[in-house]
Formats: structure tokens, sequence, C-alpha cells
């Protein structure tokens, strides 16, 4: 008979003290029986240094801190049901002295130092030469350029670097192993102390506190760093700020070190695979299956709204803080250093024992807006981008940034520009100017210079850059048509009108035209319909789908770019294997300029994501391949990046999504039907509770009529209902644009960006996500829809005041300082 859970012993509520441990019972019985998970604040917990959940359901929390306070609760479910308790845990700090007090004041000057002296041999390391390497060549791609981002970072870094060192002074004096119980941070230093350590390393001078007291002007438009977009809780999904979580982080020490850290682990727990090894034995692919339904313009789009959407803040140094030694040389887990290490026998990589990997950087004190940080909370992430899906893509996440694409000279609303294409009469991006780039990497190849986007990645590869070329070009043809029709408006009218436009349309694109096409039916389903703005839900990106769910995209690029003609066929410079594409805008300034390269994105069949057949060898092997030195893989990159932001394993994302766990591998084969890549799961990891994310949900079988699996599903559902829902802006929020703009922008498809755009295509499919052939499946740009400005026309008899966005944000503009307006940093001058 099938029995709903009921609970035995509820869990009871607990006062307890800083850096103490504490258990909480929670039994429960039912038929089948039940699985028990527990849950703090809305986020599931996982296993890791800090958590451990028994098999009867009792949750163990280590070294207490005033961050683990809070209402828990415990949820036992089976297939007939589930029910719930909750308990609150109150922590209660004690003014005794710990034995690292002492070290406190020796250990941040050490800090200090230490990590400032790497930043400084990285910035000399990475700006006084030519790239030399694959290893520079990632550096110089990741490095933060903006003196903001480098602050914030660095003070995360002082912070963590302080609690190590005073670990190494306590650990020096005393005869006992501390490795015995593991890390223990709040029962290191007593919380008086963290917090002098948070305001010495300058975590405390960054909280930013935005001022959305402009009205006016935020009832209308977006600000450039996404602040204000929601006006109860002005910083979420703003850039700068820490990733979300679905799941509590799972490090091996509860607090910052990766799983799989030190090979040394706990004897009890099977040590992880390699990610390199990983890769190759179940990741890097030599066949491709092309997709009979969609081209390869379904990837591309997927990294352009990537770009639009998450972008990690790595390291700013490479260095190691403990004696400066650059990462790329030493093959150890020193901070910030985490290399990825090469197997004995590799079948490609001879030369070389590991590969180049700094890990993220960490938000200060771990990413606490609070004032009290007396507390030590486990290592977030920072998004350097606005999670929302904004086109900062085409106009940056800061408000310094999207002053330095705008065209201020004249005041006319346009982005800057570059050279202009003799034949077409139109302008590619301008180029980036400062230090030497990654697109300098070849003395032979030509000197040409990065090209200037809103997202720093834009020379990453070819249709890449060819994708950001288009949409600039499109916020610059939006412009001149408004400001024919409203010759009466500003400039900064101009530009706002247009970017909310050009937002707008990329929104519609995403969500009726692409996410269909990867979800399915079953995906879209689960979406739901619009419902409107919801003000409590927090459209900020997951920390697992910015470094797990979204990188499913890597297994759907080609090895090889196509350049076609008019007549698509090969244009004489021939296609281009991808790994000769990376950082090479000198070939659209010299090779035929974007027109190839989209009609061999929109012309040519994607790659079909088959089980075993992943990641092409040009990520695996070639990733930013350069000459006498070993090349990068993405595969295996994914994986540390996910051990390094501590991603649960993949069983604890399957009991989320409510899939069964995994107790056995066999218990996959619903998900995983291939017994060879079961097989090869359970040699690599041994147990399936090590499971990495990434790798398991590429090797999911796709649900059908999707390109998808299921817990991939359910993660991208997940993000892509928080964004849509969670953002005041959203195209089809009723008084965002009115009904009759709002039908216009529906008739948006890249197709018409693409007719308007590109320098000559006239001849595309109307759907150019569809695989098509030429000419019969296609249509002249004639026929495909477009976009009728006439009704962003002002009809009105005082226009001369309502052109001015200087009349409607007069307020506004007076109160702003220049750059950033933090209040710290810009006394009134």
């Amino acid at each position: 008979p099938a029995v709903i859970p009921v609970f035995l012993h509820p869990p009871q509520d607990v006062v307890a003290e800083t850096g103490r441990d504490v258990s909480i019972a929670c039994a429960a019985q039912g038929d089948p029986r039940p699985t028990i998970t527990w849950v703090k604040e809305g986020i599931q917990i996982t296993e890791s240094g800090k958590f451990h959940i028994s098999q009867d359901g009792t949750l163990s929390i280590q070294d207490l801190g005033v961050a683990d306070q809070g209402r828990y609760e415990c949820i036992a479910r089976n297939p007939f049901g589930f029910t719930s308790s909750a308990m609150q845990l109150t922590i209660t700090a004690t003014d005794v002295g710990r034995s690292g007090d002492t070290f406190v004041a020796t250990s941040i000057r050490e800090a200090i130092s230490s990590v400032d002296h790497a930043i400084n041999s990285t910035r000399t390391e990475l700006f006084s030469k030519r790239p030399k390497t694959p290893n520079d060549l990632l550096a110089l791609f990741r490095y933060p350029r903006d003196p903001y981002t480098i602050e914030t970072a660095r003070a995360g870094e002082i912070f963590e670097r302080t609690l190590q060192l005073i670990q190494e002074h306590v650990q020096q004096g005393l005869i006992v192993d501390m490795n015995v119980t593991g890390y223990r941070y709040n029962d290191l230093v007593s919380p008086h102390y963290l917090n002098m350590i948070a305001n010495l390393s300058g975590c405390s001078a960054h909280r930013r506190t935005p001022n959305c007291s402009d009205i006016c002007f935020h009832k209308k438009y977006r600000t450039h760093d996404g602040s204000c977009n929601n006006l109860q809780h002005p910083m979420w999904g703003a850039s700068l700020t820490a990733f979300e979580r679905l799941l509590k982080p799972a490090y091996q020490n509860g607090f910052n070190l990766p799983r799989g850290f030190s090979l040394a682990e706990d004897v009890r727990d099977l040590p992880l695979p390699l990610p390199r090894l990983v890769s190759t034995a179940m990741v890097g692919t030599e066949t491709i299956t092309p997709d009979d339904q969609f081209t390869h313009m379904l990837m591309q789009w997927g990294q352009f709204l990537d770009h639009d959407m998450d972008q990690t803040v790595a390291a700013i140094s490479m260095s190691r803080f403990s004696d400066g030694a650059p990462c790329s040389q030493v093959c150890t887990n020193d901070p910030p250093c985490f290399s990825v290490m090469v197997p004995a026998n590799d079948p490609r990589v001879r030369n070389g024992r590991c590969m180049f990997f700094v890990r993220s950087s960490p938000v200060c004190g771990s990413g606490m807006t609070s004032l009290l940080m007396n507390s030590v909370y486990a290592r977030e992430q920072i998004n350097h981008l606005t999670s929302y899906i904004d086109a900062s893509n085409v106009y940056g996440s800061t408000e310094q940034e999207s002053r330095e694409l705008r065209d201020l000279s004249g005041q006319n609303g346009l982005l800057k520009q570059g050279q202009v294409v003799p034949s077409s009469g139109k302008h590619l991006l301008p180029f980036a100017v400062g230090p030497p780039t990654e697109c300098m990497r070849d003395e032979n190849e030509s000197p040409v210079p990065c090209f200037l986007a809103g997202d720093h990645r834009a020379n990453e590869q070819l249709g890449l850059t060819a994708m950001h070329t288009l949409w600039f070009r499109e916020h610059n043809r939006v412009v001149t048509e408004l400001s024919a029709l409203n010759p009466h408006w500003d400039g900064d009218l101009l530009y706002h009108e247009a970017r909310k436009i050009v937002g707008a349309q990329m929104q519609h694109i995403t969500y009726a035209q692409w996410l269909p096409k990867v979800l399915g039916e079953a995906g879209m389903k689960i979406l739901g319909e619009y419902k409107g703005y919801n003000p409590n839900i927090n459209a900020g990106i997951l920390n697992a789908f910015a470094t797990a769910a979204f990188r499913f995209g890597h297994t759907l690029i080609n090895p090889i770019l196509y350049r076609l003609n008019e007549t698509f066929q090969p244009i004489r410079h021939g296609h281009i294997p991808l790994h000769k594409a990376f950082f090479s805008p000198f070939r659209i300034t010299q090779e035929g300029g974007i027109d190839p390269l989209l009609r061999g994105l929109f012309g040519v069949p994607g790659k079909m994501r088959v089980p075993s057949e992943l990641l092409n060898m040009e990520l695996t092997e070639k990733l930013f391949s350069m000459a006498h030195s070993v090349s990068l893989d993405l595969a295996a990159i994914n994986i540390q990046r996910g051990r390094d932001h501590g991603i649960p394993p993949y069983n604890d994302f399957r009991v989320f999504c409510n899939l069964s766990s995994a107790q056995e591998f066999e218990d996959l084969r619903n998900e995983i039907k291939n017994w060879e890549i079961r097989e090869k799961l359970r040699s690599l990891y041994g147990t399936t509770k090590n499971i990495d994310l990434f790798p398991a949900l590429m090797v999911e079988d796709l649900v059908p009529g999707t390109r998808v699996g299921p817990t991939l599903m359910c993660l991208l559902t997940t993000q892509f209902r928080r964004l849509r829902d969670g953002d005041r802006f959203w195209y089809e929020n009723p008084g965002v644009f009115t009904p009759a703009q709002l039908t216009q922008i529906r008739q948006t498809s890249l197709a018409r960006v693409i007719c308007d755009n590109s320098d000559h295509i006239q001849q595309l499919q109307r759907d150019v996500f569809r695989v098509a052939s030429y000419p019969q499946g296609m249509v002249s740009c004639e026929e495909i829809p477009t976009v009728d400005l006439r009704l962003w026309q002002d009809c009105c008899e005082d226009c001369q005041t309502r052109g001015q966005f200087r009349a409607l944000s007069q307020r506004f503009r007076s109160k702003r300082s220049p750059g950033f307006s933090y209040p710290e940093e810009n006394p009134a001058k």
C-alpha cells in the first residue's frame, strides 16, 4: 500500500554558539521509504565540508557562524507526496578570544602585500609583451580591465588570504594536527576580528547602494548596470554582484576549497577523476553528426545571448600569492592557481604536466552585502554583466563602459563606428585602444587590433564578432530612423529609445524563435506562459547555469566555420578551422567582411549533440592554439570551473529536478540509456555521488523534440523563467511598450536584422535557425516582415519640450557623480 511520508521526529529549534557543531534530527516514514532533503531559506542543502545529511535524515552543520543562522526546512518526499517541517537555528556569538586573534594584524599586512605583489607581477607579465601561449591568450581574454572590478576582486582575495595565513600561523603553533577536524574558520578568529579583516581588506568599501530616486528615469529606461530594475531590491540582476545559487555550494572544506582540491582526500571518499581524463575519455570527438533540423546559427545565437547574461570575473592575479610564481609555470594548487593536471598517458599532451587555470575571483567576504561581516560565508563568484537580457553585449554593463562605446561627439545617440566597408557604406565595429591585446598574437598574421563592443569577448571567434557587428549596426540604424521621425529628440533620448527597442528584439528572438527549438514543446510547457512582472523573483544568473548548464552550447559547435558567397559556395579564402578563427579580426577586415561568415552560420547545419559525440577536437585539443605550446581543453576547463565554483555533483541536481536519486550507476539508465557511457562514468567516478554536473548533463539522452536532456531542461527552464518574470522591463510587460509598439516588436526576426545590417545579404530563409537549401528554401529580404518604427513617432503640440531627454532627467543628471556613483569613491569635487 502506498503511504505518504509522515514525520516520526520533526526537527526542533536549536540555539548554539559560533565555532561549534550541531546536529538536527528529522526522521520520517512512508512507503516507499521517503528521501529526506533539507532547505535553508529556499536553497537546497548539499553535502560539503560544512553540511552532512545522514541516512536517517539528520542534518549536521560544522563550525557554526552567524551566516548559518536562519530557518531550516526538512522535506520528506516519496512518489506519493511530501511533507515538510521547519525549525529555527539561532547562533550566539561568544566573546571568548580565539586562537587566531593574535595573528590578525600581521596576517592582514602579509596578505595585502602578497596579493598586491602577485597582481603587479601579473600585469607586468600580461601587458608588457605579445601573448606567446594559449595560456597568455586565455589570461588576457579573461582579465578584467575596469578598476572597480579589480578593486572588488582584490578585496575578496585579501580577505581569504588573510584567513589562510592566520590558519597557517595557528597550525605552526599547535602540536595537534588541524587536518583531523578540517578547517574551522569561525572557530579560528572571533567575530569582532572577522569584521576588522573585512574592513581592512577593502570589502566594506565596495558595497554599492544604488540611488533609485529618479523615478521618472527608472520608470522608462534600464540603467546600464542593471541596478534599480527591481525597485525593492535594487541590486538584483545588477552587474558585478554574486551569482545566485539553487543549491548550497559544495566545497571540500565547506568554505572555499574545490572538491578534489587535494588528492589526499578523506579515506572514505573516492578521489575525483582528473577533468582532463574525463574529457579525453568521454567528451572529445572526431566524428560530427550534422543536425538535420537546425543551422549553426542555433549555436551562435546561444553564445551571443550568453554574453548578454554572464561572464565570471577571473582571478586578477595569474601568479601565486605565496611567492609570485606565474600559475602557467607551476603545476600546483596554490591560490589562485588551480591547474588542470594532465594524466601520465595523455593522448595529446606530451610535453606539459598541466594546463593553465586560475580560480574565479571570490566576492568579498564572499558576497556579503550585509554590514555584519562577523562570520565566514562559503565562497561565491562574481557576474561581470547584468543578468537581464538587455543587450548589454551591445551597450556594456556599467555606466563607464557605456560611455566608452557611445559617440558622444555629436548629440546623435549613435554608437562609435569603425572602418567603412567600401562596398556597402556600412561600418565595422571600432577598434579597442590600449595595451597589446589577444588579437595581436601572431606577428606573421596581421596587426589588426581587437574590435570594441559591449562585451569584452567579442573577438573570441569570428562568428561571434559577426553577430556583434550586426547588432551594433542595428542600434545605429534604429537611431537614424527614429531621428528622422522625431527631429526634436536629443541624442540621449534617441540612444535610450533605440537601446530599449534593441533589447526587446533580442528578448523576442530568444523566447519566440530560439528557445522553442532548444527546449521543444515539452520545455516551453514547463517554462509556462508569461503572466506579468513579479517583483519577488530574482532574475540573477544561477551559478550552475553559467558554469555548467548553459555550456551545453559547446556541444553544438562545428569544428569549421564556413564562409559562403552569394550563391552559397565557399569564398576564395576558403572555410576556417575553428582554431584559426580565435581572436583574428583581420579575417573580417581582409577576407570578405561579415557576410560570408553569416551565410556560413545560417546556410550550414549545426552539430547535433549525440551523447557519444560531445565537444569537437578543435575545442578539446586546439583551444586558442599557437605554435610550440600546449593548447587548452575546453571540456576539462568546464569541469574544473564547476569544481572551482563549488557546483554540487549531478545527483544533487537530479534530486532538485524531481528525478530519482541515483544510488547505483544502473539507476541512471532512464536518462542515460547507453550502457557504454554509464560504464565510462563508473570507471571514471566510481560512485554516483561524485559525478560532475557538466559531463553528466552532456551525456543525458535528449528529450524527444528538444536539444536537451531532462536535468538540463529543468535548469534551463528555471533560469529562463526567472529572467523573464523577474525583469521589470520585459518587453511584454504592459506599460513597457504601447500595445501597437509591442505588435511591431513581435515582427522582429533574426533574418530581418541580417537583411538590414549585413553588407549585401539578399537571400535567406525566414527562420535562420532552420536548415534550408539555396535557392529553393530561401526568400528575398523584401518578403521578410519589418518592425515599423513610425509607432515611435511623437504626435504632439509641445514637441519642443517632449523631445528633450534633459527635461526628463534634469534632476537625475545633477544627482549623478561622474563615473560610478559610489558614495565613497567620488567625493563631491
